[in-house]
């Protein structure tokens, strides 16, 4: 038996305890009772009888205008409310102390926050419609101020939500109590993240599911449709009453919209409906009073115009179905309270798995969970063997306390994902938590990563400690640069090592062995000259920590100079004397444009290159201006001072320098080109003549003029 089994079993046997008998409390304004087993047997169904298989199917028929119309409200079995018992109450009665109101009248779809009657067309999701369309939008616009009737209308609650993660992914209808159990657990998504659609096996996107979790509700009370005193006294609170019956009776009434309990059948209730109002002054076959009903199969089948009917006090009590059902309120009820924490992850896309698997998320590890939310818990539908979505999110507030206090005294916040026994395992890529403060406003303090994933049963820990850098270093060898670290993590939860070179905004992973991290990089990837690498250690929390700088040269191929021992160009050409020049002439390509711009050129060294169809791969200098050189042409916009025939002048050459990144696949490298050009030869002549004098390189640009006595600077 596996941890999460042993945990249901050890539920069960406590409440096994108390189900048998409750007794009844009156509040001051209702008498009620914690739900018991005998509760169950009466309400319940059974699921070996007739009805029951009747029950557990759609049914549709057509008006005397052949338009068709579709039921598909399942009854709860006792099975499924006894595993429930727990968390339902059953309201017997009002007190006789309750300070009741005195209406006579009461219409809660006149209210802005009230939606516009829907139209269920041909899905079997009356219930749905009933619970989140009618129910659960209410509710959370009076909380939040919506006016579902104008601006606001894509703040309904979209039914398929809800209805198609348990309708085991047919069209076949989904049940009142699977319906409340799973938005108590997801919420809600309204249109605005989950657009209206037929499509019955949908599950919604990540919008839909990050917003969900705000329009939970607490849970949910029962009572029955005879107790009339309790249901006006529901309404006057602003409850939208659940109830179930016969779907074809609404065509019985005389054309008065008003049915009779002589106008109803009694057969098998099959079709879920919003109880939204009273009107005791209503009168139908000798019966007085009646509640006002608000259909989903759109406005036009109503004898009012917009989908409702009435339905006399005396039928509502004898329904075939006489349970009743309200929410008790939302979990986050007022417009300032939401969620704060979720369990989030992604699905390996060849391996989601199916919607008929067991699904948990919760807080806690192997041997200590705080409390998790199972999805399916006591619904007895799931989304059928389809594949699941790319991405869920679980709201794991009610648990936000453990988390916090285990993260504060243990440096370390656990939580985990399970799961099981469908017809394919979803296989988990990417798992975190997030803290959370209004959709879509999602602030992430653990990033959602593959750390310690790749599987259906998940445990992870965000951890505030980032790991530790111990030392790193970088070889340059004949033909690679090999590159290490050794990183160590106090919570064992080093995930893995980047390495950056000269500031890129390019990381490379590093190969890991235990807890030292090495990887070869092809030497060519590097320009001559000085480069520096930093390496950044990350975990599984999303904590990371950087190196310093660690430098590294690369060297040109050389050969020894007579006179200073010093490594330059074997072809470097004389006149130079400085060894920054000659380090610069040694690194770097030679491009020229023209027969004078190459004779020019080879006064720095004899290799040189026309630059008409020259790529920069390497340090770079460009000798004559954009006229008659095409590489100049082609980045002379990158310096600072462009150059043409009338600028810098006659007889005036420029000398610059800028670092020019350029992308080779996915590496930005970054180059040193020099920019020796004047507006005509003898201007880049004065330029050439006066960077061969350089004892160092320039930082910023230098105009240079011929003159009788050589080149001088201008000022």
């Amino acid at each position: 038996m596996n941890f999460f089994k042993k945990v249901l079993v050890i539920l069960l046997l406590v409440a096994s305890i108390s189900v048998n008998f409750s007794e009844s409390v009156d509040d001051g304004t209702y008498i009620y009772h914690n739900f018991t087993k005998a509760d169950a047997e009466e309400i319940g169904v059974d699921e070996n009888t007739t009805d029951y298989e009747k029950n557990e199917t759609i049914q549709t028929f057509s008006d005397s205008y052949n338009d068709i119309y579709v039921t598909g409200c399942f009854l709860p079995t006792k099975e499924e409310l006894m595993s429930m018992s727990e968390q339902i109450t059953v309201v017997e009665g009002v007190s006789e102390s309750a300070n009741l109101s005195n209406n006579t009248y009461l219409d809660l779809s006149k209210d802005p926050c009230f939606p516009t009657v829907g139209d269920q067309g041909k899905i079997g999701s009356c219930a749905s419609w009933a619970i989140l369309y009618y129910a659960n939008s209410y509710l959370q616009a009076k909380i939040h101020n919506y006016d579902l009737k104008g601006n606001d209308s894509l703040k309904c609650f979209n039914p398929m939500w809800a209805y198609n993660k348990i309708n085991d992914g047919k069209n076949e209808g989904s049940g009142l109590i699977g319906n409340l159990n799973l938005i108590s657990r997801l919420g809600s998504a309204t249109y605005e993240t989950m657009p209206p659609t037929n499509n019955y096996t949908i599950w919604g996107n990540e919008e839909a599911w990050l917003e969900a979790p705000q329009y939970r509700i607490t849970g949910y009370e029962i009572s029955s449709t005879n107790n009339t005193d309790v249901m006006k006294s529901w309404l006057n609170e602003g409850s939208v009453i659940i109830i179930a019956m016969h779907g074809e009776d609404i065509f019985t009434f005389d054309n008065n919209s008003i049915l009779s309990d002589f106008d109803q059948s009694h057969n098998v209730s099959n079709h879920a409906q919003a109880v939204i109002g009273y009107d005791d002054s209503i009168s139908e076959d000798n019966e007085t009073g009646a509640f006002k009903v608000m259909n989903s199969w759109g406005a036009n089948w109503s004898p009012n115009g917009d989908g409702s009917y009435y339905m006399t006090y005396k039928a509502m009590a004898n329904l075939n179905y006489t349970t009743c059902y309200r929410i008790t309120s939302a979990v986050y009820n007022d417009s300032d309270s939401h969620p704060e924490l979720f369990g989030v992850l992604r699905f390996d896309p060849e391996n989601k798995g199916t919607k008929d698997q067991n699904i948990t998320l919760g807080i806690g590890n192997e041997s200590n969970i705080s409390g998790f939310v199972d999805i399916y818990e006591s619904i007895n539908h799931n989304g059928g063997n389809g594949s699941m979505p790319d991405f869920i999110a679980i709201d794991l507030t009610d648990w936000k306390s453990e988390f916090e206090n285990s993260l504060n005294t243990t440096g370390k916040g656990d939580y985990f994902v399970n799961f099981s026994n469908g017809t394919e395992t979803s296989i988990i890529s990417e798992f975190g938590i997030i803290k959370y403060r209004s959709y879509p406003d999602i602030e992430e303090i653990n990033t959602l990563n593959s750390y310690n994933c790749n599987k259906s049963v998940v445990f992870k820990f965000y951890s505030k400690t980032a790991p530790e850098i111990i030392n790193s270093s970088v070889n340059v060898l004949e033909n690679e640069v090999v590159v290490s670290i050794h990183a160590e993590d106090v919570e064992d939860d080093l995930w893995g090592v980047n390495v950056c070179f000269d500031g890129s905004n390019e990381y490379y992973s590093l190969t890991r062995a235990n807890q030292t991290f090495n990887t070869s990089f092809n030497k060519s990837m590097f320009s001559y000259g000085e480069h520096y690498a930093i390496f950044e250690a990350f975990d599984g929390s999303g904590n990371t920590n950087k190196s310093e700088k660690v430098y590294f040269e690369i060297l040109a191929p050389t050969t020894t100079s007579r006179n200073t021992g010093s490594h330059y160009s074997s072809d470097l050409s004389e006149g130079i004397d400085s060894g920054t020049i000659k380090r610069a002439v040694s690194n770097s390509n030679i491009v020229y444009g023209n027969n004078i711009d190459q004779g020019y050129a080879e006064e720095l060294r004899e290799n040189v290159q026309n630059g008409n169809n020259y790529e920069l791969s390497k340090d770079t200098i460009i000798v004559g201006g954009p006229e008659s050189n095409g590489f100049a042409d082609k980045y002379d916009s990158e310096f600072e001072i462009s150059i043409s025939n009338d600028n810098p002048g006659e007889n005036r050459g420029i000398i610059q320098i800028q670092t020019i990144e350029v992308r080779d696949g996915n590496i930005i490298k970054p180059y040193q080109v020099i920019y020796i050009a004047g507006s005509e030869r003898l201007g880049t002549q004065a330029a050439l003549e006066y960077f061969k004098t350089l004892e160092k390189l320039p930082d910023m640009p230098l105009t240079v003029e011929w003159t009788e006595n050589g080149p001088v600077v201008v000022e």
